[in-house]
């Protein structure tokens, strides 16, 4: 037997019983220094430094096709940008009204070089933009930490304020921006008054005069110019010339002159001057009435949850002293300060679970409640490293902390087992505390790496910058927590068991006594019957395969929302009058549910073909996993139940009974939350535009086999209808009327012109040039359209000119200098994988010519990156617990019994998920890495402890009963208490910043639930085999070593 003074022991433990002073001081000092560290860190809902790689170059214009737009500005724009240094790819676009470039860089790029190199390219590609757009080019990226607004709301202010903008500039924004803190606000939805000049054409026509002479004529007549300096009894004077507009009455007194005008012509002879808004193309509103919109974005390392409340107290002020009226639909504090709060329930009924479960096995409420009290003193010890680390609160780091809570107890608890189980067997309890830590220090030492180094291949992931800055986000909290629950476990809890333990060591629950003796009878027959338990295992893993085939598996990180949107694409002849009237009959279907989908408010926004209605729904106050479990018991045996209608099953009924109209389509939540559609992509690539629409039908045919797919949506389905103009070159250049002239003209007549603005005594106001309405209505009015031959006589367009009606691209596309075309499939279904799969199928045997390809995009790309990456991380982490076990057990062959543990923790993970109906996701996946660091932590405790007794002499057969029966306990307490305390997070429809997190408490109590069930036994069973293997290999190397003696091959001798 071996005596007291001969065992071992570690550092930490001697120093907690010995120093009990010293140890408590260190304790609260940490939990003060948490406690401050938790007050000060900044609270973001996003994790910063993951800035998007991006930049978007575009210009806005109306009332030209999208074609015009594609080869005037989107082309001349790639040609300058793709001789950016560090581009990883170059998209041009062309949509209505928007047309430009985007510009993705290689990761590691240094945007602000990117974006002087970008804005010198720019000014080169200016020159080949057409001259009304120039100054109206947009260059931005977009930033988590400040392009995101932190409140969205509303505004209301009365129909009779005459110049709104500027009312709401003085009396709304300016006092919000004076907010500290804020950094910006916008404000959308204005019916801008502008100084409106309204060409009639007849009138034009009398006096001889084209649109782009009066055109040429008012933008040279406005302007503020710079003229030197003089210098005058030796001072220096700068000298600025100014033409500014005054009054309306000065702009009606511009002279214009034609070319072949003879007497002096005022613009008032050729157009009317008003100031009023432009014809309405768009409206917004909400639950009916008019309303702006407000954004309000934060500044850089601002507390947001201090922030939104400053703000919503400056808005509460304006409405007390101003008619305006606010309708906060988003703050982002109120959503972190929810999360925060439902983190905190959330975790104080894990807690009170675990601590149930240990009240249960220990049955000390004085040992229960220290082990308890290390849960929150480790979760300040890792904010406080958060703090330091210059890191915030938010969705990844609390998720990383959620994860880590769970299982800060494990290190704990086996140690109090430990001690325990040396008092029972006779040793005094200061001595128990040392021993007892000192012999399992090791192993739960090792236990912990294997946790850790599960996310160092994270760090590896290269190819994914994305997927590794999340699990990094996610994955730090976790280090730290249980970093911090060992040294908590070493250094606390051998104090805490000498001074607070009870005198007098329990014996166990009736219960646990006797599920131990079931188990001690399976371990033994498993040991006796090796080849029988191997195929009974076998039998049991292969099973995997169907939950696996059946599960949903999506790229998605799934949101919960409050909000439900429905869609309408229709036809771009639709008057907005008649839009309205769709869009007021939707309104009316809604708000007659409006009780029984609790809808909050409903913001409708339309304009001349699509329609976007969104209901915006109450919070289901009963989102807790006690709701849950009462509402499945009150189904079971009668109990009454208030229940709301989710938002899938609105979804659902919206998609079977919204009405109906000839030439739209109808898509309910169309966009999700999350920001990416429920959709799949397949693209055609090729050099001919026309040749990819050709090619366009059968692509669909084959697409609508697809059982799943619901509609399919090209590129070419938001074409409008465009009257192509034809010029005879030859014809026109005999009258002297040069193309150029043609279409400068034509671009006035039907687009308008943007002239130098009107300035007022406050601000500055937009002044535009158009054609009359009345003017331009029909066919027969733009083929009557006047030009001035070199002779002066007046010729119509139709006279040079031949018109066609068609149908345009309604978006052009082109990926790095190939021309693109998209279908969009939508599906009802959430499997992504199993989607791509059925694509797959149906397009097999589809041929292209030379020169064309087809691809499923970069979503498809993305998420097959990521897969690749995330299995390369799992192989690294395997591996990397491998080498940790290799150096516990001096072996390489038994650290494979702890690995086999790993597969069949993944067996619970997928039959739990089928079982709950839950997709694969994001959540789902960070669970299972995390499940392949926690599920060996008891396969080693188990076999160190098997490998203890076998060195103090006792065969194997009876060491791995005598572990087992040791190790049962504490396996099965560290596995209840982590399952006890995911309970709460995997019942219910809580969220965390939107983001529910049950799939990830569904796959980590589903892989610790059966990992332990099996570990206990197949652990063992592993052990035996390798270990008989590696006698076997020894006996195998020996016989061979005594051939080579044999014939005279001695190592020895070929040494010397």
């Amino acid at each position: 037997m071996v005596e007291k003074n001969e065992k071992r022991t570690s550092l930490l433990p001697r120093i907690s019983v010995t120093r009990p002073v010293t140890v408590t001081m260190c304790l609260v000092g940490l939990m003060v220094i948490g406690l401050v560290a938790y007050w000060r860190i900044p609270i973001q809902a996003w994790a910063s430094g993951n800035d998007w790689n991006r930049f978007w170059v575009d210009v806005a214009t109306e009332n030209a096709s999208v074609q015009e737009r594609f080869n005037t500005i989107a082309l001349p724009m790639e040609r300058h940008m793709r001789t950016v240094r560090e581009l990883s790819d170059i998209y041009a676009f062309a949509g209505d009204p928007w047309a430009g470039v985007e510009l993705k860089f290689h990761r590691g790029t240094d945007m602000r070089e990117a974006y002087v190199r970008v804005a010198d390219r720019l000014e080169h590609a200016r020159l080949d933009l057409p001259e009304e757009v120039r100054d109206q080019i947009k260059v931005y990226s977009w930033n988590q930490e400040t392009d995101s607004e932190v409140i969205w709301t509303g505004l209301s202010i009365p129909e009779d304020i005459v110049d709104k903008e500027q009312w709401v500039q003085t009396h709304v924004l300016d006092p919000i921006e004076r907010v500290d803190g804020v950094a910006k606000t916008s404000v959308w939805g204005f019916e801008n008054k502008e100084v409106l000049i309204l060409v009639d054409q007849e009138r034009l026509r009398t006096h001889g005069i084209e649109t782009h002479e009066l055109v040429a004529s008012l933008q040279q007549d406005n302007f503020s110019l710079s003229g030197g300096q003089v210098q005058e009894g030796g001072k220096r004077f700068y000298v600025r010339s100014l033409a500014h507009y005054q009054s309306l009455k000065e702009i009606e007194d511009i002279v214009v002159q034609g070319r072949y005008s003879s007497a002096q012509v005022r613009l008032k002879d050729v157009a009317d001057v008003v100031y009023a808004a432009p014809p309405r193309d768009r409206v917004w509103r909400v639950d009916g009435q008019r309303n702006l919109g407000l954004d309000v974005y934060k500044e850089s390392g601002e507390n947001i949850v201090d922030l939104c409340k400053r703000i919503v107290v400056k808005m509460e002020e304006i409405e007390a002293n101003t008619p305006a009226v606010f309708r906060l639909f988003y703050s982002e504090g109120k959503l972190i300060e929810d999360s925060m709060d439902n983190l905190k329930v959330t975790g104080l009924w894990g807690g009170l679970f675990a601590a149930l479960v240990l009240l249960f096995f220990l049955r000390a409420l004085r040992m229960t409640a220290l082990i308890t009290l290390s849960i929150p003193l480790c979760v300040m010890m890792t904010i406080t490293v958060l703090y330091f680390m210059g890191w915030s609160l938010n969705l990844l780091t609390m998720m990383g902390l959620m994860v880590g809570v769970g299982m800060v107890v494990d290190n704990a608890i086996v140690i109090v087992e430990n001690i325990y189980r040396l008092r029972a067997e006779g040793e005094e309890p200061r001595g128990a505390s040392i021993h007892g830590a000192s012999e399992v220090g090791l192993a739960i030492t090792m236990a912990t790496l294997t946790t850790v180094v599960v996310f160092l291949p994270m760090m590896l992931m290269n190819d994914s910058f994305d997927m590794k800055f999340l699990l990094s986000k996610i994955g730090m909290p976790v280090v730290f927590a249980l970093v911090a629950s060992l040294f908590v476990a070493l250094l606390f809890i051998p104090l805490a068991a000498q001074r607070f333990g009870d005198a007098v060591v329990r014996s166990d629950p009736k219960s646990i006594a006797f599920v131990r003796r079931i188990y001690r009878r399976g371990l033994n027959w498993v040991i006796h019957h090796r080849r029988d338990a191997f195929l009974v295992v076998l039998v049991l893993f292969a099973t995997i395969y169907f939950p696996y085939q059946n599960v949903k598996k999506t790229d998605q990180m799934r949101f919960s929302s409050n909000r439900v949107t429905i869609r309408m694409y229709g036809p771009r002849n639709f008057s907005l009058e008649e839009m309205d009237k769709i869009a007021s009959d939707l309104e009316v279907y809604v708000n007659e549910r409006r009780d029984r989908y609790k809808i909050r408010n409903v913001m409708t926004y339309f304009r001349r073909g699509y329609i976007n209605l969104r209901m915006n729904l109450e919070e289901d106050p009963h989102q807790e996993w006690w709701y849950a479990v009462y509402r499945w018991a009150g189904g079971v045996i009668g109990l009454p139940i208030e229940r709301w209608m989710t938002r899938q099953e609105i979804i659902d009924e919206l998609n079977k009974e919204v009405p109906r109209y000839v030439g739209f389509r109808v898509a309910v939540e169309s966009r999700n939350s999350g920001g990416r559609d429920p959709y799949v992509g397949v693209y055609l690539y090729g050099p001919d535009f026309e040749k990819l629409e050709d090619m366009l039908g059968e692509v669909e045919r084959r697409l609508q086999q697809i059982p799943s797919v619901t509609s399919l949506q090209s590129d070419l389905e938001f074409g409008k209808d465009e009257i192509r103009i034809r010029v005879n070159r030859a014809q026109a250049k005999k009258h002297g009327i040069p193309a150029e002239r043609i279409s400068r003209t034509l671009a006035y007549q039907l687009r308008g012109a943007t002239l130098p603005r009107f300035q007022t005594d406050d601000h500055e106001v937009n002044v535009q040039l158009i054609l009359d309405e009345s003017d331009r209505q029909s066919l027969v009015q733009l083929k009557n359209f006047m030009f001035v031959t070199d002779s002066g006589e007046k010729l119509p367009l139709s006279s040079f000119a031949t018109f066609e009606v068609a149908k345009g691209p309604g978006h052009i596309f082109r990926h790095n200098g190939r021309n693109r075309l998209r279908v969009r499939v939508y599906t009802t279904k959430d499997d992504v994988e199993g989607l791509y799969q059925e694509v797959d199928r149906v397009m097999e045997g589809f041929t292209l010519p030379r020169g064309y390809e087809w691809n499923k995009g970069e979503r498809h790309s993305q998420y097959s990156r990521e897969s690749q990456a995330m299995t390369f991380a799992v192989i690294m982490a395997v591996v990397f617990v491998f080498l940790l076990m290799g150096v516990l057990f001096e072996s390489v062959i038994l650290p494979f019994a702890v690995i086999f543990s790993i597969p069949f923790s993944f067996l619970g993970v997928y039959w739990g998920l089928w079982l709950t109906g839950t997709t694969m996701d994001f959540m789902s996946n960070v669970g299972a890495i995390v499940l392949i660091g926690v599920v060996v932590n008891n396969a080693i405790v188990l076999v160190d402890m098997i490998n203890r007794l076998r060195q103090t002499g006792m065969d194997r057969a009876a060491a791995i009963m005598a572990a087992g029966h040791n190790r049962f306990r504490p396996i099965l307490m560290t596995t209840c208490t982590t399952v006890f305390g995911l309970f709460p997070m995997a019942i219910g429809s809580s969220t965390m910043m939107g983001m529910p997190y049950a799939p990830l408490g569904i796959t980590m109590m589903g892989g610790l639930i059966v990992s332990t069930a099996l570990t206990l036994f197949v652990v063992p069973l592993f052990y035996v085999l390798l270990d008989d293997l590696r006698g076997s290999l020894k006996r195998i190397a020996a016989v061979s070593f005594q051939r080579s003696e044999r014939w005279g091959d001695d190592p020895a001798q070929a040494a010397d």
